[in-house]
């Protein structure tokens, strides 16, 4: 039987051998994936990224990332500021349905919203009967492109739309939790203030320092989320390459000695400039997060104040105008997965032959059974990895800032966020030129296309357990010892009962990006034989068309996929507390 000493020096082992490994399956594919361009092309990291700057294809590629980053995350604040302010100001019946829907994009698969919004601006589909064509930029779009010079302005309409669309429930998550429980009485205070006499001053002198750290704190992870946008830039502007499209483009003949040298340097170049984008807003937005954290705390300390008045026309047409955006795409989805174009008369009607088909895996393509096999063993196995890591790496920090280890704690905490400054095309890379071109006998591991999702998913484990963990009083556990309980049973009953929504959200959620996972899975998958729902529906829509059931079938696919993972969410949003302002 372990003393408590050692069963503590046990668990620090534990904790940070978690760590190493995490690091180390993150970090040494694309580590060698880099040594293995480098050999191939001659180049330095330093020369690529010079290298990276002298080249129109690339500069170009950077040029439209920072763009269509930049203005969605724009618009994505325009847009979502209001739709918090009037869900944290007025009281609303079934509030937590409405956020719910409102917060059902940002779980939705990539791919899903890629679809949904074809749907929406191909020839024939909503937009285009009245009168707006998106796709083909005929008519008036057609008319801007002309005067302007624009090219492809359509695409790039339909494509911020969709980055807004999937990034609008971030700001609400951030900013409406703040506003909902904010005393009522420190508005009523202030009004008797020289600093808030005004609306111009009560906005600088109180809602300003209220809510700027949230809405920077979303504004940056929308920003990073669009600048690694895969299946969006992909499917809705196939004439404009952002950095992910374009390393996925070149990815396949990157890293072969002798061959293609071009496509390596694409590759190297590319990867290290957008590495570095990425690193410097993951720090950044782990600085505004916390200092959010810590203003989101004072507010709802000892405060419960709910809001008290109806909403007015304003604030009904706004939230009623967001839902109907929230769930317009993924209806069509649905929709079109039974409406079948008639060969003949190229008229349409509803049924249910594509979903038959697909099922069946008629056309040489995946049966939906089978893809969907694939996918339950994927998140099953990151779950099984990607919970318990990302407890241990949240436990770790919690424990370090316990101890006053501020800066090894922000290290370890910057370690964990890794992932999401590589992004999933680069992490399917990794892989792919990092490992398997070293170890071809891996293209046999039936689990391989899990690894990425372990590494993807374990930073969204960490962000929801670590404000959990954080809250936890230290009296639970030593109070469980002193009822003589062992280690294990104290563990147990002080810290993981404790813990049980903030596991159940982790895990739904993981299992939920798992299976929507389409950019590392598609750069792996297309080279073996691992099929999973994502990239069946991408398989499907590459498809030509001129067999009416080829779209319906992939709609069928994809609303598949979209009825697991709105499962999924519906159970994490059952135990997540509304009063969260983490943002996930």
């Amino acid at each position: 039987m372990l003393n408590p000493s050692q069963h503590r020096n046990v668990i620090v082992s534990a904790q940070w051998g978690t760590i190493i490994a995490f690091c180390a399956l993150t970090i040494l594919p694309l580590g060698y994936a880099i040594f293995r361009l480098t050999d191939v092309t001659g180049m330095t990291v330093f020369s690529s990224i010079e290298n990276f700057f002298s080249d129109d294809d690339t500069l170009t590629a950077l040029e439209f990332t920072l763009l269509e980053a930049s203005i969605s995350t724009l618009f994505t604040l325009l847009i979502g500021l209001p739709i918090a302010w009037y869900l944290g100001r007025y009281k609303w019946r079934n509030i937590r349905l409405i956020r719910a829907t409102l917060s059902v994009p940002f779980v939705t698969p990539s791919i899903i919203v890629a679809m949904g919004f074809l749907m929406l601006i191909d020839p024939g589909g909503l937009l285009d009967s009245i009168g707006i064509d998106l796709r083909l930029e005929t008519g008036v779009i057609g008319d801007m492109a002309r005067v302007t010079g624009w090219e492809n302005p359509g695409h790039f309409i339909a494509l911020i739309a969709a980055h807004v669309w999937f990034n609008l429930s971030l700001v609400m998550r951030f900013i409406e939790p703040t506003l909902a429980t904010l005393d009522r009485t420190w508005e009523e205070q202030i009004r008797f203030l020289p600093a808030g006499r005004n609306k111009i001053l009560r906005i600088k002198n109180l809602w300003l320092p209220l809510l700027a750290p949230a809405a920077l704190c979303s504004a940056c992870l929308c920003f990073i989320f669009s600048f690694s946008s895969f299946a969006l830039v992909k499917w809705l502007t196939p004439n404009q390459d952002n950095l992910e499209t374009l390393m996925a483009k070149s990815g396949g003949s990157a890293g072969i000695y002798n061959y293609r040298i071009d496509t390596s340097e694409v590759v190297l170049s590319t990867s290290m400039v957008q590495l570095l984008i990425l690193s410097i807003a993951i720090i950044y937005t782990a600085r505004v997060q916390k200092k959010h954290s810590t203003i989101h705390s004072i507010v709802t300390e000892n405060s419960h104040q709910v809001a008290n008045k109806s909403p007015n026309k304003l604030a009904l047409v706004t939230v009623i105008g967001a839902i109907t955006y929230a769930v317009l795409p993924l209806i069509l989805v649905l929709i079109s997965s039974i409406r079948i174009r008639d060969a003949r008369s190229n008229d349409h009607y509803y049924s249910f032959d594509a979903w038959i088909e697909a099922w069946n895996g008629s056309y040489s393509a995946t049966a939906i059974p089978d893809a969907l096999t694939n996918s339950l063993i994927y998140c099953i196995t990151t779950l099984i990895v990607a919970l318990p890591v990302g407890y241990m790496i949240s436990s770790t920090i919690a424990r370090l800032e316990g101890e006053n280890k501020q800066n090894t704690a922000r290290f370890v905490e910057f370690l964990s966020m890794i992932p999401l400054a590589l992004s999933a095309v680069m992490i399917g890379l990794g892989i792919l030129i990092g490992v398997l071109k070293w170890a071809p006998d891996l293209f046999s591991w039936a689990i391989l296309p899990a690894v990425p999702h372990i590494i993807i998913t374990t930073p969204f484990v960490v962000r929801i357990m670590l404000p959990a963990i954080r809250s936890l009083e230290p009296q639970y556990h030593e109070q469980a010892m002193l009822l003589g309980l062992s280690p294990a049973k104290a563990w147990w009953h002080g810290r993981i009962a404790l813990l049980r929504a903030p596991i159940i959200v982790s895990a739904a959620l993981t299992m939920a990006f798992s299976l929507g996972e389409f950019g590392a899975s598609w750069i792996l998958v297309r080279s073996g034989s691992w099929d999973s729902l994502s990239v069946l529906v991408d398989q499907l829509m590459g498809r030509p068309k001129f067999d009416p059931l080829i779209q319906p079938m992939a709609m069928a696919a994809a609303a598949t996929l979209m009825l697991l993972t709105f499962i999924l969410f519906l159970i994490a949003e059952r135990f997540r507390h509304t009063d969260e302002g983490s943002g996930f």
